[in-house]
């Protein structure tokens, strides 16, 4: 799957499997995440245009980065969530995610790619981020202090006003 796609205009996520049988129009590419603690099962799907699917979030995509070697085999999918207490700062702390993230001398070398996408509604904000393995992110987490970096510049992502909570989730691909 290619998440920095141009003609992917929306992307929805669900909390539980979509089979999308038959394939719908718009419909352009999915995959299906299962939790590696839960085995709970999440549908990320990228759409051409508007969709409706019961149940799911909808999302655009603002932001991507990677490491320079994005050919390396992906073995986890760390999902990243915020919820703000107001629209129109997703942006801004995501900006802030990637100046810390250029702040790091040395980047943990688990890390492969990073898409963040912003809700329809301005108040939620979802990273797809790829490691080399589930061990390799609770590693940067644990040599961060809860974040995946070292820089001082961590900490203003981490005390961002408009935050109202964060969570981690550890998933690995089982469908496309």
């Amino acid at each position: 799957m290619d998440l920095t796609r141009e003609d992917a205009k929306l992307v929805l996520v669900n909390h539980g499997r979509v089979p999308f049988e038959p394939r719908p129009d718009g419909l352009l590419d999915v995959r299906w995440l299962e939790h590696l603690d839960s085995g709970d099962v999440v549908t990320y799907s990228q759409w051409s245009g508007p969709a409706n699917v019961d149940g799911a979030v909808a999302y655009r995509r603002y932001r991507s980065g990677g490491l320079a070697e994005p050919e390396r085999p992906v073995g986890c999918v760390v999902l990243v969530t915020a919820e703000f207490d107001r629209p129109d700062v997703a942006e801004e702390w995501i900006d802030l995610v990637f100046a810390a993230l250029a702040a790091d001398e040395v980047p943990h070398p688990g890390g492969i790619s990073a898409t963040f996408h912003v809700s329809e509604d301005g108040m939620r904000m979802l990273n797809y981020a790829e490691w080399t393995s589930a061990q390799a992110h609770k590693d940067a987490l644990a040599r961060g202090n809860g974040s995946v970096g070292l820089a001082p510049e961590w900490q203003r992502v981490q005390s961002f006003p408009a935050l109202k909570k964060a969570g981690v989730k550890r998933y690995r691909v089982v469908g496309e």
